[in-house]
């Protein structure tokens, strides 16, 4: 089976889901986040081994493995995706490092697609990576065995390096910016039950009733009778729909050239099209807390290469009506690692209202960089985030549906956040960064020490080379682990 008996080094053939595509092309695509993950993880990769990137594993894989066993090298297919996008050779270990961020795990051929039995392809590798104890946990209670070790994505020493926020200094990004202020516009008080916004109830009612007897006529009596390519070509065809109704939903306006910044910073970084970032709440939270204070600024870095959701996103906050002081900038462009960290330096906060994550990579980045956190303390973000470095938002747990389910069934859950317990966060927030400057610096300096101790690349990469030595120099293990998964390594968990 070998080509070289006494291999001298390691070898890493290495994938992500963006087939090494340029950063600014995969903005907001499927699995987009895999390839800034796997230029995290490059470094450490490197210090372990010999590395080789395929673009196309599926063609390239076991070619590359024959290669490397040429050269002297024991390789590893160490593959940055999710298990359902992830191949599998015989030839060599396999590893998959996928990011997860529900209770419940895909174990059935659900969506007529086998790929998607997440627990039947995690035990066919022989090593499975993940970034958060909230994964790892998830994997095992769906039955994965195996084995499983934690480790954090490296965030780059950059960040570690910027100097404490200094709210006197003004920076300037270079970079188109939509920025706004709207003194002018009517207050809605949401205290006044006569005054707060929302739908007739009847009509609303008898709306969303039709709607959900649609989709049950629709999922139950009509989808199980065609053949599996019209319903795929009908749901592509009404998904183009939206796409065409939110393109000309309105004109976007034209952008500031550059933006400046200075005061009180509040930064998030998100996918408008992903509906665990929960947006809607973090805009108006942040108007109705601050909205009156000259000197805060809330930045909305929109990760999308499409203008579809920037014009869902503006619409949004034009159609709130909340009159407000500070300013609202969103962000839409393709910033620079450079431009992200002068981000990072002239940010207060770092503002999350999600409802489920996997890692969320900006908020360590942030961390990092002694810029405290506003969000909730659930699913990943527990292994990393509490009061003691920011400000935690109440959430709690409801159901809903995996996010690629047209079905719309509950199979899992993901957490509902506080409004009230947000609003009243960022205000929170602002008054220590204006007022209790003190109390402000330990956040900061317990946010820096956090991310050292977590996911700073000396305490990333013990737990990387322990995690590669389990299936390090041994050639059988691909082709033992695709016949009998997860049977060699099970000790070693």
């Amino acid at each position: 089976m070998t080509e070289h008996s006494n291999p001298t080094g390691p070898g890493l053939i290495v994938n992500s889901l963006a087939r090494g595509a340029e950063a600014r092309e995969t903005l907001g695509a499927t699995g987009y986040s895999y390839e800034f993950v796997l230029r995290a993880f490059e470094p450490l990769l490197r210090r372990w081994g010999e590395v080789r990137r395929v673009e196309r594993p599926e063609s390239q894989v076991d070619f590359t493995v024959r290669q490397m066993r040429r050269g002297g090298l024991a390789p590893v297919h160490l593959s940055f995706r999710p298990f359902s996008d992830a191949y599998l050779t015989r030839t060599a270990p396999n590893v998959i490092f996928p990011f997860w961020e529900f209770p419940d795990v895909p174990a059935s051929d659900y969506k007529q697609n086998p790929r998607n039995h997440w627990v039947r392809i995690a035990n066919r590798a022989s090593l499975v990576l993940t970034a958060s104890r909230f994964t790892a946990a998830a994997l095992l209670r769906a039955g994965m065995r195996t084995p499983v070790r934690i480790v954090p994505v490296p965030v780059a020493d950059d960040y570690s390096r910027l100097p404490d926020w200094n709210g006197a200094e003004t920076i300037t990004l270079e970079c188109p910016a939509y920025v706004f202020t709207r003194p002018d516009v009517p207050p809605i008080l949401l205290d006044d039950p006569e005054d707060r916004p929302g739908p007739d109830s009847t009509p609303f009612r008898v709306k969303h009733w039709l709607r959900s007897l649609a989709r049950r006529v629709w999922v139950d009596g009509i989808k199980p009778l065609l053949p599996l390519r019209l319903t795929k070509a009908i749901v592509a065809g009404k998904n183009a729909a939206k796409r065409a109704w939110r393109e000309g939903e309105i004109e976007l306006p034209t952008p500031d050239d550059r933006l400046t910044l200075s005061g009180v910073v509040y930064t998030t970084i998100l996918n408008p099209d992903d509906h665990r970032k929960n947006w809607q709440d973090l805009l108006t939270a942040f108007l109705l807390a601050v909205g009156d204070r000259a000197d805060a600024t809330l930045v909305v870095k929109l990760v999308t290469s499409s203008a579809a959701p920037v014009r869902e996103v503006l619409g949004f906050y034009y159609k709130c009506g909340l009159a407000h002081r500070a300013r609202v900038a969103f962000l839409t462009s393709y910033l620079s690692e450079e431009q992200m960290r002068e981000l990072a330096r002239a940010s207060t906060y770092y503002l999350n209202a999600s409802r489920a994550e996997g890692a969320c990579l900006p908020l360590q980045d942030f961390l990092a960089a002694g810029r405290p956190g506003v969000a909730p303390v659930h699913t990943a973000l527990a292994d990393y985030f509490d009061d003691q470095v920011g400000f935690v938002v109440a959430s709690h747990a409801e159901p809903c549906a995996w996010p690629d389910d047209e079905s719309g069934r509950l199979n899992t859950s993901w957490h509902r956040i506080d409004w009230s317990s947000l609003r009243d966060q960022i205000a929170a927030a602002y008054e220590v960064a204006i007022a209790r400057p003190q109390v402000y610096a330990q956040f900061a300096s317990a946010a820096r020490q956090r991310m050292t101790a977590w996911a700073s690349a000396e305490a990333v990469w013990p737990k990387l080379k322990e995690a590669l030595a389990l299936v390090a120099g041994d050639e059988s293990r691909g082709a033992a682990a695709l016949a009998s998964p997860g049977q060699d390594l099970r000790e070693a968990a």
